[in-house]
């Protein structure tokens, strides 16, 4: 029985088995957002083409479309239009050594997660961020909800300010939002990404007034000792108007690139607005929605120069991160520096090394055969199947709060949180981080440029 997922393999056979098969050069599959499968071919001599139709046909079953095209062939000019986007579309797929496959999805969303082309472009290049001339634009992600990654995100923002670099944090995990509420009572929470992307004039051209959007950290309590500065661009005010906003958001990106492009001029706003105010800013950390979510798919795969990923280990968790790992490793023209952290890893050395050696396993398999150097052993340190482990935090396990109304107890509660987020083990976090961009500036040096 042919089902979604053998279709492509017993199309590929058939065409090897078909008789005029030595004649082609070059296969094209295209399957549609129903699942049918189309083709296009190229080849020379004499092909018994009605042979080849008859029997894809009996092979696929309902799997068929139905539509084959040769190239050479006198169509229409809709037709040959439509063979230009399926060139431009489609990525290579094998060689035999007789014919070269490609292979083409068409599909309703999730495009994010589906685009291996390699062709995907950072919002600036990776020079400009190693360099210091743009921010630096990391990821933080988890496949499943409930792995630490937001608190995470919080920790590293934190390092890095101390360390006196200046960080700004966006809440993109609009249907989940919770980051702002680490930092802010949720009174002071008004407008964010959500709103960012339905108003209008922020998909006009022109100098956009980010004030209603950005909020700076300024607890006295959290912020003490602190070099650099933070700030925020919530998901949004959680009112009553909440989901009829979320409920106008284009996911599927009927306007192509649309999702892309509002949250590229959100992050280029932001970032101009900060510097144009006199202020350095040297980091920006995206909160990424957890699964295979459309708006997370760009967050994470497209937009970042590197990524931090959270997982546990269970079947779950590997499952989705192999998944994420070679869409991290194909899409952009590099492959992306990558971080696994073992989220609430517990203390046994074995469970360490297993979480190591599935680590390792996974990225031999899906990551580092994108890249020109020897695959690292196990052991190897500082690269990107090394896990960071976050051990189980009891005094994270309630409601994190990391802003007070200035009593003792609550200035003692943020001094409490803000010791555990600052923690050596958060701290191999914001290590990894700065080192894939050869960030070692002494602290003392980062500050007077903030000063200047």
């Amino acid at each position: 029985m042919i089902t979604f997922d053998t279709a492509i393999a017993a199309a590929k056979q058939t065409i090897q088995n078909w008789s005029g098969y030595v004649g082609l050069s070059e296969a094209t599959i295209i399957r549609d957002v129903f699942g049918k499968l189309s083709f296009w071919f190229s080849g020379t001599g004499s092909l018994d083409k009605n042979g080849l139709e008859t029997a894809l046909h009996r092979q696929l079953g309902d799997y068929d479309a139905q539509h084959i095209f040769w190239t050479g062939e006198n169509y229409n000019e809709l037709t040959q239009a439509l063979l230009q986007e399926v060139d431009a579309r489609r990525h290579l797929d094998s060689t035999d050594g007789n014919c070269t496959w490609y292979l083409l999805e068409r599909t309703i969303a999730k495009k994010a997660w589906l685009d291996y082309s390699g062709q995907v472009t950072p919002i600036w290049s990776y020079d400009d961020a190693e360099s210091g001339k743009q921010p630096k634009i990391v990821t933080f992600y988890s496949f499943k909800g409930g792995m630490g990654r937001t608190t995470a995100l919080a920790a590293t923002a934190l390092l890095l300010a101390q360390h006196g670099r200046h960080v700004l944090a966006i809440d993109t995990d609009i249907e989940a939002p919770g980051l702002a509420t680490l930092f802010f009572d949720e009174n002071q929470i008004q407008h964010g990404t959500v709103d960012f992307y339905l108003e209008p004039s922020t998909r006009s051209q022109g100098t956009i007034n980010m004030t209603p959007y950005l909020k700076q950290v300024d607890d006295p309590k959290l912020t003490e000792g602190m070099t650099g500065s933070i700030y925020i661009i919530p998901a949004g005010s959680v009112d009553d108007h909440y989901v009829q906003k979320l409920g106008r958001i284009d996911y599927q990106d009927i306007v192509e690139n649309g999702m892309r492009d509002q949250l590229t001029r959100l992050i280029e706003s932001a970032a101009n607005f900060i510097q144009s105010s006199g202020y350095p800013l040297d980091y920006i950390l995206l909160d990424a929605r957890a699964g295979f979510h459309d708006m997370g798919g760009v967050v994470t795969a497209h937009l970042p120069h590197g990524a931090v990923l959270f997982g546990k280990n269970n079947t779950q968790s590997w499952n989705g991160l192999r998944q994420v790992i070679q869409t991290l490793a194909s899409t952009q023209s590099e492959p992306l520096s990558i971080a696994i952290v073992a989220s609430m890893s517990g203390d046994s050395e074995e469970q360490r090394q297993l979480f190591k050696s599935r680590a390792h396993t996974l990225c031999c398999e899906n990551y580092y055969a994108y890249l020109p150097d020897d695959v690292p052993g196990i052991d190897a340190e500082e690269v990107a199947h090394t896990p960071i482990y976050i051990p189980y935090a009891s005094g994270l396990s309630e409601e994190v709060r990391l802003y007070s109304d200035g009593s003792e107890v609550q200035n003692r509660m943020v001094a409490q949180a803000k010791s555990v987020l600052c923690s050596a083990e958060y701290g191999k976090i914001e290590n990894r981080i700065r080192q894939w961009f050869g960030d070692e500036r002494q602290e003392e040096e980062v500050q007077e440029r903030g000063e200047q």
